[in-house]
């Protein structure tokens, strides 16, 4: 049923010393072994901070505009 569906993973807490990073989180995830065809994304950020929300909500929506087609 999500065939197709953006999938994005906000690695938080980036700010605090020994959090994962986003590569050792697709790691523990396998993301990698995901059908190739599945649209994922992993960006680290801190909500206490905002860096990198904007980037990864930037990802979403290019993501999904780019995927929707108008039909005239």
């Amino acid at each position: 049923r999500l065939s197709g569906a953006s999938l994005l993973i906000l690695a938080n807490k980036q700010d605090i010393k020994g959090a994962l990073t986003p590569e050792e989180i697709a790691k523990v995830l396998n993301l990698e072994a995901m059908d190739k065809t599945r649209h994922w994304q992993i960006v680290g950020c801190s909500a206490y901070t905002g860096e990198g929300l904007l980037e990864g909500f930037d990802w979403l929506v290019q993501d999904v505009a780019s995927r929707i087609y108008v039909l005239d």
